[in-house]
This record gives structure tokens, C-alpha cells and sequence, in this order.
């Protein structure tokens, strides 16, 4: 998993960076981005994975979010899907220093607050903000200005939004502890669906004691080691129940579990239904907005 720095290049007429383009899959796998500004993203008819924070899950058909300053993220879609992207990009200070301190920008303040967490919007609202971001894209000048914070405020007074990073995420400033968390990402994605990964084994491979290593991980991911792993496996599980039509005995053992039983408890613990009823969900047309990785 490599680390891109960006830098946004703020244009001489605008306070803030819109564009629109297509983003295809690193040829090298997951490429993780952090840049100093806020951002908007909109994905369109696209599907894929989404990694925010510590957080990574699944999103199918569209996906709308937004993210605070040097908070890591990612986007890996779909072998069929458009890769289409349009971005906002803006400084807290954008628009003089103090101004979304202002009584007025008060909801405002409050979603720029979240948003070092990352914040995910329901699927249904990304039609609507599709064409307000797109209206935006359009204008120039002043006009342009006031429909960004016009924006803003609409995303603000959105009820159905949700953290995406878990309470007391910190952004990474040290690069140094970044890379180990990406390669923590690496270690863990490259072998989840093989043998079992001991504590013991990825705490010597990163050469930290068992304590050490686990204080590393719960510093920046927020959860367990174990838990973590669940999390991934049982996320790979629910992909391929989803679109593949092999028994559950099948699932668990391509998932890195060896026996039922116990992949039957964690996938029940952590998405709330067995594999079987999942499935039958399913089956009956339910749609599960957001599944982990």
C-alpha cells in the first residue's frame, strides 16, 4: 500500500478546488492519499471500496462523503465501474480566518468537526448533491462562492449521516507512523484469507513485543487487533455471498476460517444476522447500504 502527499493547487480566481475526472485503480494496489485540505467527494454509478481513517467498507451504486485535513483515504472500484469522481477541496481558512467560527456557520463548524472522522451520507442523498456540486462546477466568481456555502449548510442540516472512522481517531501527522499503518493494511490484506495471523506473528513482523504493538494498533485503528481482522473476514464473507453463489461452508473457509462454528458467531456479532438469514435477506430484495471490506 503506497502513500501519496497531495498538494492542491488553489486556483488564483476561486477560494476553493472543484473538479470533476476519472480515478482508475492503483496498478500497485490500495494507494492511500492525505492532503491539508477538507474534501468533498461524489462517486457516481460506481462501486467499490472505500478506506477512511481506520474505517473500510463496501459501497454500491453511488457514495458520498466528506473528510477533514491529513485524515488517510483511499478508493479501490469495481472492475466494472466507471471510476467518475468530483471533489471539493478547501482550507478551514478559505474564506478569511474566523468565518466558519461565525454564530451563523455554527451547523457548518459542526460537520467540519466530524469530518476529521470522515463523514458517509445516505445513498438516496447523492442524486440531489450530484447536481448541487455539478451547478457549482458551472459557476464562476461570486456566484460560485455562495452556492459552495449554500452547499455546505445543506450538508450540514443533513439528519442521516454517519461517522466513518471510530470516536478518537487521530489524524496521522507523523509519516513515519503512517507507513506502518499501511503496512499494517498490507500484512493484513494480503494473508486474511489464509492461515490464521497470530498476535504474536504480526507483532514480530513489524518487530514490536505483543504489548507494544498492541498499543500501536489500538492508537490508531481504535479496536482489537482481533476484532480488526473479524472485521475484514467476515466483510470478505459478506462480498461473497453477495455475488457468488458458493455454500457457506465454502465462505468461511475462502474467509480464513477453519471452522464454522466460529465463523458463524463472529459474522452474527458483527453484521447482527447468521451467513444463512444474511443471504435470505438478500435473496428477498433487503439492500444493505454498506457492508465492511
Amino acid at each position: 500500500m503506497k502513500t501519496l502527499i497531495e498538494k492542491w493547487t488553489q486556483p488564483m480566481d476561486h477560494s476553493f478546488n472543484i473538479r470533476c475526472y476519472t480515478l482508475s485503480n492503483s496498478p500497485d494496489g490500495v494507494l492511500m492519499r492525505m492532503h491539508d485540505e477538507y474534501e468533498i467527494s461524489i462517486l457516481p454509478e460506481s462501486s467499490g471500496k472505500r478506506y477512511v481513517g481506520n474505517s473500510i467498507e463496501e459501497f454500491q451504486g453511488e457514495d458520498l462523503f466528506i473528510i477533514g485535513p491529513r485524515v488517510p483515504h483511499a478508493v479501490q472500484f469495481s472492475p466494472a465501474a466507471k471510476g467518475e469522481v468530483i471533489t471539493i477541496h478547501f482550507h478551514y481558512s478559505s474564506f478569511g480566518s474566523g468565518f466558519f467560527d461565525l454564530p451563523e456557520n455554527t451547523g457548518i463548524a459542526g460537520l467540519l468537526r466530524e469530518a476529521r472522522l470522515g463523514v458517509s451520507f445516505g445513498p438516496h442523498q447523492v442524486g440531489y448533491f450530484l447536481d448541487k456540486m455539478m451547478e457549482i462546477y458551472h459557476l464562476r466568481a461570486f456566484d460560485r462562492m455562495l452556492a459552495f456555502l449554500k452547499l455546505l449548510n445543506e450538508l450540514a442540516l443533513v439528519k442521516e449521516r454517519r461517522l466513518l472512522s471510530s470516536q478518537g481517531f487521530m489524524q496521522i501527522n507523523a509519516m513515519k507512523e503512517y507507513e506502518v499503518v499501511n503496512k499494517v493494511y498490507d500484512y493484513v490484506i494480503d494473508r486474511y484469507e489464509g492461515d490464521d495471523i497470530s498476535l504474536s506473528d504480526i507483532s514480530e513482523h513489524f518487530n514490536m513485543a505483543p504489548n507494544t504493538f498492541c498499543r500501536f494498533f489500538k492508537k490508531h485503528f481504535h479496536k482489537s487487533f482481533t476484532r480488526f481482522l473479524n472485521e475484514i473476514r467476515v466483510g470478505h464473507a459478506c462480498r461473497m455471498l453477495q455475488e457468488t453463489n458458493k455454500n457457506i461452508s465454502e465462505i468461511a473457509f475462502a474467509s480464513g476460517y477453519n471452522q464454522l462454528t466460529h465463523f458463524n458467531r463472529q459474522f452474527k456479532r458483527i453484521i447482527g444476522y447468521s451467513p444463512r438469514e444474511y443471504r435470505k435477506e438478500l435473496e428477498q430484495g433487503r439492500s444493505f447500504e454498506r457492508v465492511l471490506l
